[in-house]
């Protein structure tokens, strides 16, 4: 079989799955297990390919065909300019996320803060912790995570990356996570950061039961936020409020139906300046709001 060959076969063979980017899909597999991008394979597409190789192709191709993530299959992917490590076990980083990102990065950059000190809560890959403190080289971040199986992808996502992070192993709905931060010369007060920034689980129950076949793979405690997917939002509001500084910035991403039930959850727990922001599709994306 030539390069060519095993190339149109990858690509019809996601294309007869109903694979919606196929074409795409069909350049990263080759790309990445073949080692030739586009222009390598036009050049070489009647070469004869190696048949172990070719057999792994086709063996990624056949569980992409099944529904398995490609960003699994691939291994790492690439978000806010970085590249992360991913697999099963983690959240996949998404372009939407970035909007989050872009948000906080931009708030400090406005007010011409270099040097805040940012928690990221139920932080899976890593992806924006690592993304804001690599875009404000000054800042000082904390990553949280609870999952066990996530912790090797945050470990590994702030190494390769360089990014000055540390690691907070625990449950962020625990208050007991709190005594981290506990001032050990003024008790009962805590150290206060500059900024609460969370993408955490935000599905409802409904629609957790009817997940899309690539999303089913990623574990459910990264996705499952309740009955009306709104636990996290009201536990981090109020009871991690506790650590942020008056004036300080709390940041989520939301589900694009949730805009006004999570700007009514900081409105109650008293946080002030709320806005809703947008992502590129024009939906209800991120929600912040300001410590009073």
């Amino acid at each position: 079989m030539t390069n060519g060959q095993l190339f149109e076969l990858i690509k019809n063979t996601l294309k007869t799955a109903g694979t919606q980017d196929y074409e795409f899909d069909s350049r990263c597999i080759f790309e990445d297990v073949m080692s030739l991008d586009a222009l390598s394979l036009a050049m070489s597409r009647e070469n004869e390919a190696d048949g172990d190789t070719a057999k792994k192709a086709l063996e990624l191709t056949q569980k992409r065909a099944e529904g398995y993530p490609l960003q699994y299959l691939l291994g790492e992917w690439e978000f806010y300019g970085l590249r992360f490590k991913v697999g099963e076990g983690v959240l996949i980083p998404r372009p939407d996320t970035e909007i989050l990102v872009e948000t906080v990065v931009r708030h400090f950059a406005d007010k011409n803060q270099h040097d805040p000190e940012i928690i990221d809560l139920c932080s899976g890959s890593g992806c924006i912790a690592v993304s804001i403190q690599k875009s404000l080289p000054k800042s000082r971040l904390i990553a949280t995570e609870l999952s066990s199986d996530a912790m090797p992808y945050l470990v590994e996502n702030i190494r390769r990356n360089g990014a000055n992070v540390r690691i907070l192993k625990g449950d962020v709905m625990d208050g007991r996570l709190l005594d981290n931060f506990a001032d050990k010369d003024n008790p009962p007060e805590y150290n206060k950061l500059d900024c609460i920034v969370s993408n955490p689980p935000y599905l409802t129950a409904e629609e957790m039961s009817c997940l899309q076949k690539e999303v089913s793979f990623e574990p459910p405690e990264a996705l499952d936020g309740g009955l009306d997917g709104l636990k996290f939002y009201r536990v981090i509001s109020c009871l991690w409020g506790e650590i942020l500084k008056d004036g300080g910035l709390i940041a989520f991403e939301i589900g694009y139906k949730q805009g006004d039930a999570v700007s009514k959850i900081l409105q109650n727990a008293g946080y002030s300046d709320i806005k809703v922001i947008k992502d590129l599709g024009g939906n209800d994306r991120v929600v912040i709001g300001t410590k009073s």
